[in-house]
């Protein structure tokens, strides 16, 4: 038989295109197996180099492969959408085609990958198994002309017995042909980019193991364990501690083992205590890790070795900005160590299995893994689910990840998918995993769906489906409302919440508040870790990061795929900082008197490990130091400490460190795990007005002048002066608009629906805020102040703002400016209220006493501590993939910007936010992408009497009313000066 017409025989059965078969989920695969380490003499890495082609439909590819033109080289792993090929499609929940299930588009891509290989001469008469970890697409695979096998799940193996079909004489031609779009697209429409290609690693080895099955459990009690293994083989089993020790071996019998070990270490996130199980028969030694530990949901708390866990978790699909999906081992190393350094626990696999490295890493470093199925049908989830058809692919999908990821300890949790709705499907799917592996509980959030995301009411349906109640961006009053009825005897974790869409995260405290307060809220899983862009550069050679659209691919959902709390080459967004210091396992609290509580909020080990430091600060000067006794504090225990603190004035505040004593796998010596900032006395202090000098008419301005400093107002402040140097290039102007944050509003899919409705920036924009007309009604001296009025009202649109200066020049040559802000009908809920001034080039240092050192909001200012805090204007600028508000801070006492050509001292009264950068709001506003800004040389110093907070109503909740700008009037000072 020729490949061709091997080829065409796979790609149709019995008169149907069998990429239109959902019944079909695969053919002449494998079971699914566990995933073990097999030695190099019994593995053939198929990695490298591949010919490839590229062919418009399924159709075309058997005559494509007699074509000795047209192919190309391509590294596999790999996608050839990320290697020149077609091109990425960014959807979330819309299909990238018009197509009803199982349909898809005749125009469908087909790649066709070959290479050669040759077996080893010790395999002649072995078993050879052919491995590909995953495809994007429908597989279909022949190897010396004869037809192989089909897999559909693209992201578990697909294994074939190819024993009856190689040479072990000579080289086989092994081709790969991957059908872009499948019946099985429908159920893997998951929010991310659809690639197409062979993005995991491919193998063949030749076993006398198949597959193994080891569980190690602790009994009820938690002293003993018991280990049983499972390999269809016979045998010798060897269980060796972490130092290489035996310490349980004996044969397998019937293919089985069982033995019983005393006080094994337990395996949990923060102690992840491994054991490998060798599996010996047939001159082939295989072997996996295990952990001895026990999942139980049980008196409404999710249990960890009888321990209740608090998950402060993060979803994590695989991506890279260069790669796609087809990550490597260094990335997803750099991943886990990360989310440890992040004091994060907990990883939710979304959505689907990811590649068993990544379960390794999980296993070795401890993060608790929620494993999910390869299903999501979003564009129908209230129809496949109960379609018959996709009946047999739920199962498939369910065990292929079980079977594959059984032995992980890290796993705690099974899912059946995402965002699938719920029906006969789910039930048999779960019923499956119940009889197969009742060792963890399962989840699945659709299951408990309420109709809103503040409704309740429904969680406590489908028990048959889910043993969590797990909703999505359910708001902080939801989840306490349920908690305080206690109508469920399940615990409730959240599978995404604080969606993490650009400058966002706001929140996340009053979450944690609630977690505290609540033992059955056991936390969640904030969406998302990386933002989703793909890495391209303009015509300039400029880098940044494209997102739906960009590729002229449509339909699109634009940039919801940049929604993640890093950039995608993993640098952290600021709100990282917020989530690692609210999840951190030590806290401190003041109780009166220079006492101070430290809770131990780990779950098994004492503080000794940590170095927990303090620091007293008196207006941002160090006044003292020192280092806490070392803490054996238990788990879950509180110790009280009185640190040395000596009396003194001035605002005060003492920072407590903690820190690793000893390095770990995931982090070094001295690394910082957690830190609290507690007020120890005095306010902050406001500037006093000192025999204030009288303005004089000059040239038709008003002028204030004394010893240097010299101010200048017209309809403006039009110059101001210290020492006949300029600092001003444009006086202060009302500012109550800022750079829509993605969570104000989409500001790129008013088309989906999904737009300006949900949120504030419809108003805004209605009003006109965004392009407000400023008039000076009356420029007039007051006594010793100088009064401006100026009147600002949208372009042809409602906006009303009425803003009184008042400017009195001290003698010591500090410029006070007092402000008041009027805001006419319908002007509330907005998104600032301020000013925005220019500095003239050269101001570029920056030095303040505040919140910091990152970017914070009333609603995400948890973890920054007052103190004197440097940085560069340029440094300020927070790049997110689409451009918006970032920036700010909030009460600061004063700052500085400085250069060569002087500087300006701004103290606020008694504090005021700012942020300083290189970008008007209007800038921001009209910017795509990071490439359409173009820095001024100018400073853009925003001074902030309040400013809307961030929410996550991208996709969540909206910011609390607390957080927002619901008074009609605004009362702020500050003090202009020499630095």
């Amino acid at each position: 038989m020729t490949a061709a017409a091997a080829l065409a025989g796979l790609l149709h059965q019995g008169g149907r295109p069998t990429w239109q078969l959902p019944e079909l989920t695969g053919l002449n695969r494998l079971p699914p197996r566990a995933t073990v380490r097999r030695g190099p003499a019994r593995t053939v890495d198929l990695d490298g180099v591949w010919d490839f082609r590229l062919v418009p439909r399924p159709e075309d590819a058997p005559a494509a492969l007699a074509r000795r033109t047209g192919w190309h080289r391509v590294e596999v792993p790999g996608l050839w959408t990320m290697q020149g090929f077609g091109r990425p499609h960014y959807t979330n929940v819309q299909m990238p085609f018009a197509t009803r299930p199982p349909c898809v588009p005749e125009q469908n891509e087909t790649g066709i990958y070959r290479r050669r290989f040759e077996l080893p001469r010790g395999w002649r008469r072995r078993p050879v198994v052919l491995h590909f970890g995953g495809c994007e697409g429908a597989l279909y695979v022949v190897v010396n002309g004869e037809p192989v096998g089909i897999g559909k799940d693209a992201r578990t193996p697909a294994e074939f017995d190819i024993g009856e079909v190689v040479r072990h004489d000579g080289p086989n031609e092994l081709l790969a042909v991957v059908v872009r779009w499948s019946d099985a697209s429908f159920v893997e429409d998951q929010d991310q980019w659809w690639h197409a290609g062979l993005p995991r690693s491919i193998a063949l080895y030749s076993p006398s193991v198949g597959d193994v099955e080891a569980r190690a459990e602790l009994d009820p009690d938690l002293r003993d364990g018991t280990l049983r293994v499972s390999a269809g083989v016979e045998g010798e089993v060897r269980l060796l501690d972490a130092r290489g020790r035996v310490v349980l071996a004996g044969p397998l019998e019937d293919g089985r083992f069982e033995g019983r070990l005393r006080r094994p270490a337990q395996w949990s996130a923060e102690r992840p205590s491994l054991y490998a199980v060798e599996v010996t028969a047939g001159g082939e030694t295989v072997a996996c890790d295990v952990g001895f530990r026990r999942v139980e949901v049980r008196d409404g708390l999710l249990l960890v070795n009888g321990r209740a866990v608090l998950i402060n978790g993060v979803n994590r699909h695989e991506d890279d900005d260069v790669r796609g999906r087809a990550i490597t081992r260094a990335s997803m190393e750099r991943d886990a160590v990360l989310m440890k350094r992040l004091n994060l626990n907990a990883v939710r696999t979304s959505h689907y299995p990811n590649d068993p490295y990544w379960l390794e890493l999980c296993d070795r470093l401890g993060l608790y893994v929620v494993d999910e199925a390869n299903i999501e049908s979003h564009a129908y989830e209230h129809e496949l689910c109960r379609d018959g058809r996709y009946l047999a692919a739920w199962l498939d999908r369910v065990r292929n990840m079980v079977e594959r990821d059984k032995n992980h300890p890290s796993v705690i949790l099974w899912s059946l998918g995402n965002e699938s709705g719920y029906g006969p499907n789910h039930d048999a799917a779960a019923g499956w995993i119940r009889g197969r592996d009742p060792s963890r509980p399962l989840h699945y959030e659709s299951a408990v769906r309420s109709p809103s995301h503040a409704d309740s009411s429904r969680w406590g349906e489908g028990r048959r489906v889910t043993d969590v109640v797990c909703p999505m961006y359910p708001p902080v009053e939801a989840i306490e409302a349920w908690a305080e009825a206690d109508s469920d005897d399940r615990p409730l974790i959240m599978c995404e919440y604080s969606h993490a869409m650009g400058n966002s995260n706001g929140g996340l405290a009053e979450y944690f508040a609630a977690f505290r307060r609540h033992p059955r809220l056991q936390g969640g899983f904030v969406w998302e870790w990386a933002d989703h862009g793909i890495r391209q550069t303009d015509r300039a050679g400029r880098a940044y990061w494209a997102y739906g659209g960009d590729f002229g691919d449509r339909p699109n959902d634009r940039n919801f795929c940049a929604d993640g709390l890093l950039w995608p080459d993993r640098t952290p967004h600021p709100a990282v900082e917020e989530l690692k210091h609210l999840g951190q396992p030590v806290s401190v609290e003041a109780i009166g008197g220079g006492r101070f509580r430290v809770h131990n909020r780990h779950e098994l080990l004492d503080l000794a490990h940590l170095r927990i430091a303090w620091t007293l600060e008196a207006d941002g000067v160090e006044v003292a130091r020192g280092v806490l006794p070392v803490l054996r504090t238990a788990a879950g225990a509180s110790e009280e400490v009185a640190p040395a603190l000596p009396a003194g004035g001035g605002e005060r505040f003492v920072t407590f460190r903690s820190t690793l004593r000893r390095a770990t796998p995931w982090a070094e010596a001295g690394h910082l795990v957690a830190w609290d900032q507690l007020p120890a006395g005095g306010r902050p202090r406001r500037t006093a007005l000192r025999r204030a000098v009288r303005p004089r008419r000059e040239d038709g301005a008003l002028v204030l002048e004394t010893h240097g400093t010299r101010a200048v107002v017209d309809d403006r402040l039009a110059s101001l002066t210290f020492g006949g140097r300029e600092v001003l290039a444009s006086g202060p102007a009302v500012q109550v608009w800022r750079a829509p944050t993605d969570n104000d509003g989409l500001s790129l899919m008013p088309e989906r629906g999904r737009g300006f409705g949900f949120g504030p920036l419809a108003r805004w924009l209605a009003l006109g805020l965004h392009e407000l007309v400023r008039e000076v009604e009356r420029v007039s001296v007051r006594g010793d102040a100088v009064e401006v009025v100026t009147r600002a009202s949208g372009r042809a649109r409602p906006a009303d703002v009425r803003h009184v200066q008042r400017l009195r020049l001290s003698g010591d040559g500090s410029l006070h400016v007092e402000n008041e802000v009027r805001l006419g009908e319908g002007m509330v809920d907005l998104p600032r209220v301020g000013v925005v001034m220019e500095l003239v080039p050269g101001l570029g240092e920056l030095e303040w006493l505040g919140p910091g050192p990152h970017e914070a909001y009333s609603d995400r200012r948890a973890s920054t501590v007052v103190a004197r805090h440097r940085s560069t204007v340029d440094d300020e600028y927070v790049p997110y993939v689409f451009p918006q508000e970032h920036g700010h801070h909030p009460d600061a006492r004063w700052l500085r910007l400085t250069g060569p050509g002087g500087g300006l001292e701004v103290r606020g009264q008694p504090t005021i936010g700012f942020s300083a950068g290189r970008f008007t709001a209007d800038d921001l506003t009209r910017a795509l992408h990071t490439v359409d800004l173009r820095p001024r040389p100018t400073t853009v110093l925003s001074l902030d009497a309040a400013q809307r907070g961030l929410g996550t109503a991208s996709c969540g909740p909206d910011t609390h009313d607390r957080h927002k700008l619901l008074d009609r009037v605004y009362r702020f000072a500050y003090v202009l000066r020499a630095p």
